[in-house]
Formats: C-alpha cells, sequence, structure tokens
C-alpha cells in the first residue's frame, strides 16, 4: 500500500505563479472548501494559494496503479485549469514572496498560529512544493524498523530528489527547498531537528518527543498546532492512519518519476541497512542539499544495487529511471546542467518542458 501527496503550482502562460486554488476547488466543488474529489483523486489547498495538493481517495495497491491513477488525476485538473499550467519542482524558480498568497479559508487559524511563532512570510513556508510518500505499517515493531532505516536513508532520497535549485530566478543549492525548510522553524528547533529524527527504540519514545514538541508550542499558546503532523522532520509517525510519512523529497517533473522513487524506497527497505551516527547523516544532507547526487555517487549506486536485488519486477521496470538519475544527476542538477545563462527567460522555457513532462508524464532529461 502506498499513500502518494503530491504538490504543484498553477502559473499562467508565462509562469507567473497564480494563487487562485480556491478558485479552482470551488469551481470543482462549487463552494470553497480545503478539497474536492475528481474521479479518483482528491485535490486540496495548501498554505500556498498557488500550490495545489493532488493525493489518491485511497491508498494503491500497485505501483503501475499509482501512475495510471495520478496521472489521470493530472489530466482530470487540468481540464479546470482554463489553459493554466502546473508545474512541479520543489520551488517555484521565479516566485517573489511579496507575491505570494496565504490560504485565507478554513483552517487559517492554524496559519495564523505559524505566522505568529515562526513568520511563515519565507520560502520555507510560501515557497515549498514537496513530494510525500506515505507507508502502512502493521505492528510496533515494523513501525520503529521502518522508521529507522528511513532515518538513514533520507539523506539519500533528498540526494536523488533534489529538484529545487533556483530560488527568485538565481540559483542557489540544488535542493533549496530543503535548506529553508530545515530552518523555517528554528525557533523551535525541536520540530525539525535537522530534518534528521533520532532512532527509536519504541513508539513510546516517538510520543515522548512529540509531548516535547507540544509543550514548546503550549508555552506559546500555540494549542491548535499540538497534533501529530507538527513534526516536520524528514520521516514522521501518523498514529491516525497507521503510516510513515516521508517528508524529504522535492516534487518531481512528472508522475513516473515520483512512482520511481516510490519503487526506490520500497525496494531498499527490504534490504539491510547500516546504522550510522546522527551527525554523520545531517553531514551527508547538508552535502545533498548543496550538490545533489554529485558527492554522493558511490553511496548511491551502492544503494540502488541494494535496491534492485531486493525488487520485483514492477519496482525494476521503475527503478531504470533512479539508476538514470544517479548516474547522470538529479532533476535539479540536469536543469542547472541545461541552462546556459540562467535568464528569466530560459527559465521560463525550462518551466515550459516540465510542464509538458507533467502534462505527457515523461522524464525530463
Amino acid at each position: 500500500m502506498l499513500g502518494p501527496e503530491h504538490e504543484f503550482s498553477i502559473n499562467d502562460e508565462n509562469f507567473n505563479p497564480l494563487p487562485i486554488s480556491d478558485e479552482i476547488i470551488k469551481k470543482i466543488r462549487r463552494k470553497i472548501a480545503n478539497e474536492a474529489v475528481v474521479g479518483r483523486i482528491v485535490v486540496g489547498k495548501e498554505l500556498q494559494k498557488h500550490v495545489i495538493e493532488l493525493k489518491p481517495a485511497k491508498p494503491f495497491e500497485s505501483l503501475s496503479e499509482f501512475e495510471e491513477i495520478m496521472q489521470e488525476g493530472i489530466n482530470e485538473l487540468l481540464s479546470y485549469l482554463d489553459n493554466y499550467k502546473l508545474l512541479g519542482l520543489g520551488m517555484h524558480p521565479l516566485l517573489k514572496l511579496e507575491d505570494a498568497k496565504v490560504w485565507d479559508h478554513r483552517d487559517r487559524k492554524i496559519y495564523d498560529a505559524y505566522d505568529r511563532l515562526f513568520n511563515i512570510k519565507q520560502h520555507g513556508w510560501l515557497n515549498i512544493q514537496s513530494f510525500q510518500l506515505n507507508i502502512p505499517y502493521s505492528s510496533e515493531k515494523e513501525a520503529v524498523e521502518l522508521h529507522n532505516k528511513l532515518r538513514v536513508l533520507l539523506p539519500y532520497l533528498a540526494a536523488v530528489a533534489s529538484a529545487s535549485p533556483l530560488c527568485e530566478a538565481k540559483p542557489f543549492y540544488v535542493d533549496t527547498r530543503l535548506y529553508f525548510y530545515r530552518i523555517n522553524q528554528k525557533e523551535i528547533p525541536l520540530i525539525c531537528n535537522d530534518v534528521i529524527p533520532e532512532k527509536m527504540a519504541s513508539l513510546r519514545e516517538y510520543k515522548k518527543i512529540l509531548e516535547q514538541i507540544y509543550e514548546e508550542l503550549r508555552k506559546r499558546n500555540a494549542f491548535v498546532l499540538c497534533r501529530e503532523w507538527v513534526n516536520s522532520r524528514g520521516v514522521i509517525v501518523r498514529f491516525s492512519r497507521k503510516c510513515l510519512e516521508i517528508k524529504v523529497m522535492d516534487e518531481q517533473e512528472c508522475i513516473k518519476s515520483d512512482v520511481a522513487l516510490a519503487a526506490f524506497i520500497k525496494a531498499i527497505l527490504r534490504a539491510e541497512m547500516e546504522e550510522l551516527p546522527r551527525e554523520k547523516l545531517i553531514e551527508k544532507i547538508n552535502v545533498a542539499m548543496k550538490s545533489g547526487t554529485a558527492e554522493l555517487k558511490h553511496e548511491l549506486k551502492d544503494l540502488f544495487q541494494r535496491a534492485r536485488e531486493n525488487a520485483d519486477d514492477e519496482e525494476r521496470k521503475y527503478l531504470k529511471i533512479l539508476k538514470l538519475r544517479i548516474e547522470e544527476g538529479s532533476l535539479g542538477e540536469v536543469i542547472l546542467r541545461n541552462m546556459k545563462d540562467i535568464s528569466r527567460e530560459e527559465i521560463i522555457e525550462i518551466c515550459q518542458d516540465l510542464s509538458k513532462c507533467l502534462e505527457r508524464n515523461e522524464v525530463y532529461v
């Protein structure tokens, strides 16, 4: 079972981001709401009104179902967009913060609390798009095992999924989204914890950490944020739906690329994982943010080989895309390599290509 969540920006023909997610949801549902159902897909709001979320109405049983139904959802959503363009990536490459609008309907009190505590007028809040993956667990033992494996994988997932090399039309880190994400709640460092969670021996240990976060929030009169989703580390436990949610990956250019990441994760989780000290994992994720796959090639190739050895036939089909990303560079690395002078005109041209990749479900190379 897999539960993906995708975030895409809504744009005009020149890739100016449009803060109209509420209008799109209203067009589908005939009233402003947090979400609307389109076929077998749920279309939902995000903090930023230029970003819209897509997720399945129910978890997927297979990768092929994942690809088919999510692409169907993309196509159906596009039919409501009046020729506006959808764009993946971990950040919008042209967005200026002063042009971003915050969701101002239901749940506004949550965003008001975040703003009071952390000032959401930053790129780690107003310019961020991720591909999140929910993986179910059947027992506490399985939850602990999956959590501890995933925490070791986080730097490598960040590297191969890095797809946010431009910020306000200028090059920054290959994973600029993660750079800003890790510091967007620095006033309470425990919430994000440098993205890397501690190794845990039981769910009781995890709940103690959650309670410490809640205590910090209660001290600041932010009771509305005392929910399991406030934990912003790279992988968290979602008790309400008995799954682990991976939050470290940038949104990719097309559904097929997201499915490839899911195939890699499914396969590698069957392999044995060498434990690494937290300091080493932080060091590696910092490297991944700055340069994507470039300085982690050897380790990524080793992980890929182990994933392939543990993969089923369906997963191997999608792993070919991951092999390409490891050998040729992440989407963010490829984007930078394909640009000559990083002008606004060139960025718009790249965005046009990437938007077509999303519409056609084609991998960008």
